[in-house]
Parts: C-alpha cells; structure tokens; sequence
C-alpha cells in the first residue's frame, strides 16, 4: 500500500512490528502540516504508524515505547556463587547513565561495585540491601531504548579485567568531561584510581577514541613522586592494624610486641546488631564475606596431614637496626615496623627452599613450584579475616615492601580489597603479636603448603657468649604449619633456619638485595 507516495515498507522491520500491534489502523489522507503528533505520549501506547507515513513524516521522528532490560548479577570470579548486595547507588524511577554506578556487592573474595552498561530510567530493585544474590539473577530492570542498547555490551564488576564477568564495558566512544564518571575507561580501571585517590580526568589516555586504559593509569601512578608515595603509606600505616586481632587495641594492656603491625585486641564481632538479646537468647548470624571464606578455607585445610615447627629468634640486631633507619629520608615519614624486614626475610629463604613457596596440583600428582615469591599476610577487617599477599617480594625493596603493606592495611579496612590483592599467595605470615602468647599452631590456607605465625617479643634472660653471665635479650617465638604431603620435617626446619640468620643478622638482606 502506498499513502501519498510513502511506502509503508520505509518505516523499517521493527517499527512496522508496531503497526502490525496496533488494534485498528484507519489511513488517513492528511497533509504533513495537519498531522500531530504526540509529544510524550505513554510508552506503552501503540501508534498509528501508518497515519504518520501517509502523512509523509519519516519514521525517526516518532517516538517508540521503550524496551526494559533485566541487568543480572555476572560471574564475579572463579567459583563465585552468590554475592551479598552491601548498598544501592540508585533508586527506582532514577534516570541513569551507562557507566554509572549501580550498586556494592561482596563476595567470599572481594568487594566490588557494579556499573551500567544502559542509559535510560530504573524501572526495578529486585533486592534489598542485605540479600544474597546468586549469579545470574536479575538484579535490576532498566527502561531504555532498544537500538540504544543493541549495541552495547552489559557492564560488569569493577574489580578488575581478570575477574571473569558477562558483562564487558562498552566499546563505543564518549566524550570525555571533568568528572571521573564521564571518562570514557573500563569499570576496573575507575576501580584502580579510587585506590590510589586518582581524578581520571588528569590523567592523559591513550587508547582508541579517547578510552583510559589500565596501563594509562599506572604511568600516572609511576610519574608521581615516591616521597609523596611515602607519605601516604605513613599516613594509612599509622592507623590500620595487620593481624587477626588488631582490631581493638585498645582493649587489652599494651605488651611489648613485634612492630606497629602487630596485633593487640579481640578479632571483631560477626558485624553489627548480631548480640545476643537481652534474654541470653541465641542469634543467628549469616555468614557472608570474608567470613564465609575463611569457612571453607579452614574447612579445606583442616583435610590437610599437617606438620609443626618451633623455634626462637633473636631480636637484638634488628631491633637496633629498625631504631637507626625508622627516621631515614628516604621513608617519606612513613613508618617502618619489622614486617617488611619479616617478609623480606620470607622471600629469601623460600628461594633456597623453593618446595615451601609450591603447592600440590589438584590431581595431587604433582608439586606446582611457583617462581614468584607472593607473601600474604592476615589481616583482621570488621567483615572478618583477609589474607592479601604482596606480589613479586623477591624483587621488592625494604621501603617499596612497607609502602604495599601500608596500601593493603588500608585497603582491608574500608572493605576495598580487589580480588587481585587476595589471588595468587604463596606462602603466608600471620602476626599474633601483642595479643600475647609465644607459640602457636597455624594452619596453612590453601593451596599454600607452609604459614609461619609470629608470636609476641619479649626480653628475656639468657647466657652471653662467654657463658657466665646472664643478659637480657629481645627473644621472638616463631611457629610454622606445613602440607606433610609436599613440606617434611627437614625441609621445614631447614627454611626456619634460614629465615631466622636473616632475621639475627639482618646485615645478610643487603648481601642479597636485589
């Protein structure tokens, strides 16, 4: 049919889908200025779209009923399930833009925040902050315009490019505004730079059509000034706790212990409002997070066949050696505990020992041993125990060692670890410290094969070399936790030895500094 020359075949496939959807369609023969159309009619209305082709308007001009999309949870990880939804950016009937904030998940690993892929208005919440969301599930359903959208891909998880997700940032380009929210860049990348303070907006890009790249950042990050660097770990360092029980410092009696970064307090509550009532009733308290990790974490170890070593290291050289550099320069005024100087330590010895820093493949039939020295250490956090790990300590200096270990604290406390921090350990130091305590028995957290827990410093007597005299000596209690299937007794031992001369004789780190 044709209607003063316009082919109704011009409308196009989907907006002729609509003509077909209209109850009842009369043509009629009008001339382009007496036609009307609506200005904003409902977006559920059916339009006469003939009436507008006959009328020689073209079919771009009229307005369509909008399309809603369910946005489901994506695979956050490797094994991820389900996820905990912290809080919502958004409410229903909000207008949003793609790359806009959605709302603040938490899985066993890491928290991340989600980004849309859509522009258009929030229809949906289909949770509640507190829910348990299991991947794939329809977390929110967006109104948009169908063409807008057939071309981009969902957003996913921020955390990082090597989370798996199914969702993926969109590639076309946008122009670039003062705000980071508008930079045109990846979900992981905007991620990257909250870490770091960063405004994306300063930072120069270099991928197609203007996009901010990952690596773009991190020569941002490199060009700044390492005393400024410094400075910031100083600040952070001074105010987070590094073990299980670091949490609440203040509620036991102050001890003499290993460095800033040891532990002193109980390990926080399961969260807030999960007391017993009044009554002595029980409370039920969901495990979720971190907590729900560790779970399965020390379910999986506790299969494990382990083997345990103790021993006692003298303290006196580097306690005298912390006391001469802690002021230096080159700190930035950050401030260094024996942590970096413990892990450095870890690093070397695992490298004459390499069976210590390997795990067992999941067949079991044979030893993995990894190259790369990633030390994890335990972290306390309201959400319960983390264990981030420094990548690549083996090529890392004392300074470079205490500024990540400063930037992990920090992270662990706001709830920021990105699945990066947690992925990768290979042998792990937990540092029970000023809690108290000289010996323990850990449990290695697999697939790691040893941990070393380090108990609190004390002065104790002992027999000077001559071995008349009695002298007071700083003394560290030191147990370790082994995989009897990959790591034996002598192996063990062995490795503590090793640490331990460069721990007495903290000289032996420069020889071997790299």
């Amino acid at each position: 049919m044709h209607c003063t020359g316009i082919s109704i075949a011009r409308l196009g496939a989907r907006r002729l889908l609509y003509l077909r959807q209209a109850a009842a369609w009369t043509p009629s023969f009008q001339s382009p200025e007496s036609a009307q159309i609506p200005s904003q009619p409902p977006r559920t209305q059916a339009y006469d779209l003939g009436k507008y082709a006959c009328a020689g308007i073209h079919s771009s001009a009229i307005p369509l009923a909008g399309v809603v999309k369910p946005f489901p949870l994506a695979q956050t990880g490797e094994g991820i399930k389900e996820c905990e939804l912290v809080q919502w950016f958004v409410s229903e009937g909000d207008t949003i833009e793609a790359f806009d904030r959605l709302c603040e998940i938490q899985s066993d690993k890491a928290t991340l925040e989600i980004t849309s892929s859509l522009s258009g208005k929030v229809v949906k919440l289909h949770f509640e902050a507190g829910a348990m969301v299991q991947v794939g599930e329809n977390l929110v359903s967006i109104e948009t315009d169908e063409e807008a959208g057939d071309g981009d891909s969902d957003a996913g998880p921020a955390p990082s490019a090597a989370s798996p997700a199914a969702h993926s940032s969109p590639e076309d380009p946008a122009p670039p505004s003062a705000t980071p929210s508008r930079v045109l860049t990846s979900p992981a990348v905007r991620h990257l730079a909250r870490q770091h303070s960063l405004d994306l907006a300063q930072v120069r890009a270099s991928g197609p059509g203007g996009r901010l790249t990952k690596a773009d950042v991190q020569a941002h990050l490199d060009s700044l000034s390492a005393a400024a660097t410094s400075t910031v770990a100083a600040d952070v360092a001074a105010a987070v706790p590094t073990t299980e029980a670091a949490a609440v410092r203040q509620a036991v009696p102050e001890q003499r212990g290993t460095g800033g970064d040891a532990a002193a307090g109980r390990i926080p509550a399961a969260g807030a409002g999960t007391t017993a009532g009044a009554g002595g009733g029980t409370t039920t308290v969901p495990l979720r997070g971190f907590r729900k990790a560790m779970v399965k974490s020390m379910a999986a170890a506790g299969a494990v066949p382990h083997f345990h070593f103790c021993e006692e290291v003298q303290m006196d050289a580097l306690v005298a050696l912390r006391a001469l550099l802690r002021t230096e320069a080159v700190l930035g005024g950050a401030k260094l505990t024996y942590m970096p100087f413990f892990i450095k330590a870890a690093a070397l010895a695992l490298e004459q020992f390499p069976l210590v820093n390997s795990s067992l493949s999941p067949d079991q039939a044979s030893i993995l041993q990894h190259g790369a020295k990633n030390i994890g250490i335990a972290v306390a956090t309201a959400h319960g125990l983390a264990v981030p790990n420094i990548k690549n300590v083996e090529s890392k200096s004392i300074v470079e060692i205490a500024a990540e270990l400063a930037r992990l604290q920090a992270a662990a406390a706001a709830n920021q670890l990105r699945p990066e921090d947690i992925r990768g350990g290979t042998f792990t130091l937990s540092n029970i410290g000023m809690v108290g305590g000289t010996y323990a028995t850990p449990l290695v957290n697999p697939p790691e094969v040893a941990i070393m827990a380090l108990g609190k410093m004390q002065s104790v007597p002992r027999f000077a070399p001559d071995g008349r005299s009695v002298v007071p000596q700083s003394i560290l209690n030191i147990s370790l936790g082994a995989d009897h299937r990959v790591v034996d007794g002598a192996m063990l031992a062995g490795f503590a030895q090793a640490w331990r001369r460069y721990v007495e004789i903290p000289g032996k780190l420069l020889l071997e500094m790299r």
